[in-house]
């Protein structure tokens, strides 16, 4: 399972170049699909920040929906997209421009055309430090 998600957004990155994902260069850490746990890592940037010089709020909430959204995708029933549908975000601690951050995503439940999923974020430097937790509900869509 770790090889077909490391592909799957690998694929999304050349399917949509220069989007938000592919900017935050994620990249999957760990994978234990049996458990639904997954951690992805990604890069931000000081563009990312707001005037306290930590990250923007709308950025932190694109990081967690990002990797939730990518794991959606990987583990979605059959082929289609996967969008968000509900998406709510608590913050905790700033996350940081120019740092790396971990996000562990555990998928909940996958039915016929909802995905229920929960994301924590910390920077990799100080994985002990909840900084975003989140929840989300992404709807599977069929390919036309």
């Amino acid at each position: 399972m770790q090889q077909i998600v490391r592909s799957r957004i690998g694929a999304l990155h050349t399917l949509v170049p220069g989007s938000g994902g592919e900017l935050m260069d994620f990249q999957l850490v760990s994978c234990n699909a049996q458990a639904g746990e997954y951690t992805l890592s990604c890069r931000t940037q000081s563009w990312m920040r707001n005037v306290a010089g930590t990250l923007h709020g709308g950025m932190c909430a694109a990081i967690v929906d990002q990797a939730m959204g990518f794991i959606a995708y990987c583990v979605k029933p059959g082929e289609g997209t996967a969008p968000t549908a509900e998406l709510q975000v608590s913050y905790h601690r700033p996350l940081l421009p120019g740092g790396e951050v971990l996000v562990k995503v555990k998928v909940l439940t996958v039915g016929k055309s909802l995905m229920h999923l929960t994301a924590q974020a910390f920077m990799a430097n100080q994985p002990e430090k909840l900084c975003i937790s989140s929840t989300g509900i992404y709807v599977y869509k069929p390919a036309c």
